[in-house]
C-alpha cells in the first residue's frame, strides 16, 4: 500500500452513509468531489498499448498516493456493508429476521396463523438472504412511510408487502451504496486523458482542410 509522502497533508476523510437514513447520503469532500465530476470515458490508448474506452481525468487531477489509499479504503468499508448479509454471517441473519418478524407482526396477513406465518418466514428469508440486512430495515421503513416506490407512486401499507416486493425496494436501497463504491473504483481505474495542444490541433485543421478538396474530387 503507497504510503503519503513526509510532510504530505492526508486528504479529508470521506464518510460513510448512515444505513439508517440512506436518503441523506453524504456529500463527497471537495477534493473527491471534483475528481469524480471530471472523469469521463474516452477512447484512447490505454495503459496497455491497446486502444479502448477507459475512465479518464485530466493529468494534473490525477489521484495522489495518500488520496488513492484514502478512496481505496472508503471502497472497502463499502463493500463490507454490502457483505452484511444472511448469506454471510449468523449476525446478518439474525437481524433480517428481526426485522421480518417484527414487519409481520405490524402488517398481519389475511391467513395469519402458525403454519402460515412459518411460510412466509420462510419465503421471506429465501427472498432477502442475500440482501444487507440494513436495507431490509430500509425498505421496512419506506414501506412503514408508504413509499414512494421508484415511480414515485404510494405504497399499500394497509398490508405487508410480498417477499420480492420488500427485496426489489431492499435492492433500491442497496443501490445507493454500491452505485457509490463503483463510481470511486472507476475513479481508481482512471488514466491520464490524452489531450493535444491548441497548436497540435491547429496543425490536424490545417491538413484536413488539404485533404477535404482532394477527397471531393475523387467522389
Amino acid at each position: 500500500m503507497a504510503l503519503p509522502a513526509i510532510g504530505a497533508k492526508a486528504p479529508e476523510p470521506i464518510l460513510l452513509p448512515d444505513v439508517c437514513r440512506l436518503d441523506r447520503m453524504p456529500c463527497l469532500p471537495e477534493w473527491l468531489a471534483s475528481r469524480v465530476d471530471s472523469m469521463k470515458s474516452e477512447y484512447q490508448c490505454s495503459a496497455d498499448g491497446r486502444r479502448r474506452t477507459v475512465p479518464t481525468l485530466p493529468a494534473h487531477l490525477m489521484l495522489t498516493p495518500a488520496e488513492r489509499v484514502e478512496v481505496e479504503r472508503h471502497v472497502a468499508e463499502l463493500d463490507a456493508l454490502c457483505a452484511q448479509t444472511p448469506l454471510k454471517g449468523d449476525e446478518w441473519e439474525e437481524r433480517t429476521l428481526v426485522i421480518v418478524m417484527k414487519l409481520m407482526l405490524a402488517l398481519p396477513s389475511t391467513q395469519q396463523n402458525d403454519i402460515g406465518a412459518e411460510a412466509s418466514g420462510e419465503a421471506f428469508q429465501a427472498a432477502l438472504d442475500d440482501v444487507p440486512h440494513w436495507a431490509v430495515a430500509a425498505a421496512q421503513r419506506r414501506w412503514y412511510r408508504g413509499g414512494p416506490n421508484e415511480h414515485g407512486q404510494p405504497y399499500n401499507y394497509t398490508w405487508r408487502p410480498a417477499p420480492a416486493d420488500l427485496r426489489r425496494i431492499a435492492l433500491f436501497e442497496t443501490w445507493r451504496v454500491k452505485q457509490r463504491a463503483e463510481t470511486l473504483r472507476r475513479l481508481l481505474a482512471a488514466e491520464p486523458r490524452v489531450e493535444f495542444s491548441d497548436e497540435h490541433c491547429a496543425k490536424m485543421r490545417g491538413r484536413l482542410a488539404a485533404v477535404i478538396p482532394r477527397l471531393s474530387r475523387i467522389a
